[in-house]
């Protein structure tokens, strides 16, 4: 199960980082394609207010012609720009967005089609200098062009600057958003590492007494002969325990173990450490003073621990426990070693009558090395 998590932890922290980091790029990548938007319908739009400028131009010189300020070839000049313009906008692949303009690239078409058809008209006004009718068509033709084209294009209503506000109301929003999705990762990172805290601290301790437990006890023991740091260790077992659980039920023995880890909890000391080992096995890690001049301080505390009597199923009752110690790297250099040895200074106690406490001696061991 806990295997399971860690994979779904690492899978989180991997995962999160590359969501964000997408969000990132898809924002940069909407912004650059916005843009590229942006500008071609621009550009079609600056060339559909070119064109309705040569429009006005070539009816400006029609008028003029008409009314003698202007000659036929001037007036042919500008009809031959506005040719030009009409075309320009139909071939330019630039103006790629002007079909996105819903019906506007067909009426540019239609009305290029009526400045095609009235060629022939223009060229021959110096003859038959008929001009009326060709202006009265060509003015309705622009003043229609102009309507639909500022209609198409809000080019006088502001709509246009709406759509451009609109584009940065979304673009800011779309900021927001990828501000919320930055936080909520580092929310989720956030509670991922405090939930992994708290796995690792559950895992490490003794639910009934809350001192650390067996697992942590190895580790930690790893840890400092790894390191070198020489240490004491004490193994404590309580004296009568199961007589305890057989006559007064196991909610009287979770009663003393709890008492028990409390005191044992509160030594005086700096330098300790406190787990329970299992059943009604605890042990505590003494580690060396640092000055010469400084001796151990636990051993006798772990004694007077157990003189006060405790108070379990309603009523106080004297307790002892049987007390077994080792030293790293004094008398024992690998950890099986060393709980092999307190285990036997412990056994010891337990054969000379209980309620007392042993160290590890070089007695001890010649027997030890009998037994095995």
């Amino acid at each position: 199960m806990r295997v399971k998590q860690n994979k779904v932890r690492l899978a989180l922290f991997i995962i999160i980082p590359l969501l964000m980091f997408t969000i990132i790029a898809a924002v940069g990548s909407l912004k650059r394609t916005s843009n590229i938007i942006a500008q071609s319908q621009n550009e079609a739009i600056w060339y559909v207010l070119q064109l309705t400028k040569e429009y006005a131009e070539f009816n400006y010189q029609l008028r003029s012609y008409q009314s003698f300020r202007s000659d036929h070839n001037d007036m042919m000049l500008q009809y031959e720009i506005l040719w030009s313009r009409f075309k320009t906008i139909l071939i330019n692949s630039d103006i790629i967005h002007l079909h996105n303009f819903n019906g506007a690239l067909q009426e540019i078409i239609d009305h290029y089609g009526f400045i095609q058809s009235i060629e022939d008209d223009l060229i021959n006004l110096p003859q038959t200098y008929n001009v009326k009718p060709v202006l009265d068509a060509v003015r309705a033709d622009y003043d229609e062009l102009v309507i639909f084209l500022n209609h198409k294009f809000r080019l006088s209503s502001g709509e246009l600057a709406e759509q451009i506000n609109a584009v940065a109301k979304m673009e800011m929003l779309i900021r927001y958003l990828l501000a919320v999705t930055l936080l909520l990762g580092v929310l989720i990172i956030y509670i991922l590492h405090r939930e992994s805290k708290l796995h690792h601290k559950l895992a490490m301790s003794d639910s009934l007494t809350g001192v650390s437990n067996r697992l942590w006890l190895n580790r930690e023991l790893v840890k400092l002969t790894d390191n070198k740091t020489p240490f004491t260790f004490y193994l404590i077992d309580l004296d009568g325990f199961k007589q305890i659980n057989d006559t007064l039920g196991h909610q009287a023995g979770d009663e003393l173990l709890v008492e028990v880890a409390s005191r044992l909890k509160t030594l005086k000391c700096s330098h300790f450490k406190v787990a329970r080992m299992g059943g009604d096995e605890f042990a505590v890690i003494e580690l060396c003073p640092q000055q010469a001049d400084q001796q151990p301080c636990i051993g006798k505390q772990i004694i007077e621990a157990f003189k006060q009597p405790a108070c379990y199923a309603g009523k106080y009752h004297a307790i002892s426990a049987s007390i077994g110690a080792s030293e790293y790297p004094g008398t024992a250099k690998e950890i099986s070693e060393l709980l092999q040895q307190a285990d036997f200074a412990m056994y010891e106690v337990k054969q000379q009558g209980k309620n007392g406490f042993q160290h590890f001696t070089k007695k001890a061991r010649q027997r030890l090395d009998v037994l095995f």
